[in-house]
């Protein structure tokens, strides 16, 4: 008799902490609030009160979270949801900060090659201020945003860390934006990952996105290393391919286009070979037009 005796106590016990939890639920804004923005019937609350307090407890950081920064969810930016669909279950849903994020990113599924840096994911020409910049930089923008707008070829160099890099992601990222393929590569990185890939081949595939992306991007051009191989089978047949095809491309470079001939003319075997060198140029000068971007450092964090 006592050991009924104290199950019967201990099962009331459960029912009284289970009844007591129920009220402190209904009492509880967010959760309320949850019942009402997932349509989850109230008598849930008596159903299942201990899932739903589960559920409150993971969310509770959410409720003062200042952005995925201080993000404290095991995954950032999303948390165990509580959805109904005739049973109660759990989902996994992004939160207000990570789906801002994604909206704003959203451009990136555009991309068929892309070695953005993530500070440049986001940039937009339209967004590019010119407090502080002296005319020739805002007349260089003006080019450029034309330039941009009508699709047509450019040839940036400038000094180091003048902004080149990040006017060509801004652009690129706008065309994306516009639902446009695109591409944007570092020339110095992308020539590495092509020669690691030569004996699978599959550097072929991404040669063949270049070439018929939307718009392109080669950025940093001229500080590779020089090889017959990425200048005559690699570089060469993209410029062609897409000045026959009549797409745009925008190089960015420190180097004046004189000096990127001289640039391209030295293999790394240490020859010279003058015509193929010019041959790279005349397709650079034919279809773009060429501008200089030079003064103080712009650099966000990335080479420009």
């Amino acid at each position: 008799m006592e050991r009924l005796s104290f199950e019967d106590r201990r099962s009331a016990d459960a029912r009284r902490e289970t009844e007591d939890l129920t009220e402190e639920l209904r009492r509880d804004p967010l959760v309320m609030n949850l019942l009402k923005r997932n349509g989850i019937p109230e008598k849930y609350l008596q159903i299942s009160p201990w899932r739903i307090r589960d559920w409150s407890t993971k969310a509770a950081p959410c409720a003062k979270c200042a952005g995925l920064a201080s993000c404290s969810q095991k995954q950032k930016g999303y948390y165990e949801n509580l959805v109904f669909d005739g049973i109660l279950k759990n989902e996994l849903t992004a939160c207000r900060y990570m789906r801002k994020e994604l909206q704003e990113l959203a451009h990136m599924k555009n991309y068929l090659v892309c070695d953005l840096p993530e500070k440049m994911k986001k940039t937009s020409l339209k967004t590019i201020g010119t407090d502080g910049e002296d005319e020739e930089y805002v007349k260089l923008l003006a080019d450029v945003i034309l330039f941009s707008a009508s699709s047509k070829s450019l040839y940036l160099h400038g000094t180091m860390g003048s902004g080149k890099s990040y006017l060509a992601a801004a652009a690129c990222n706008d065309h994306a934006r516009n639902g446009e393929k695109t591409a944007f590569i570092h020339y110095p990185t992308f020539v590495q990952r092509a020669a690691s890939a030569i004996s699978s081949g599959e550097y072929k595939d991404e040669v063949k996105r270049l070439m018929y992306a939307d718009f392109l991007v080669i950025d940093d051009i001229g500080a590779e290393a020089v090889t017959e191989w990425n200048r005559d089978s690699i570089l060469l047949p993209v410029l062609n391919a897409r000045y026959e095809s009549g797409l745009p491309v925008w190089f960015t470079s420190n180097y004046k286009l004189a000096d990127l001939q001289h640039h391209f003319a030295f293999s790394a075997k240490g020859g010279e070979e003058i015509t193929k060198a010019a041959r790279i140029i005349e397709r650079i000068r034919a279809s773009a037009e060429v501008r200089v971007l030079k003064g103080k450092d712009r650099r966000i964090g990335a080479d420009s």
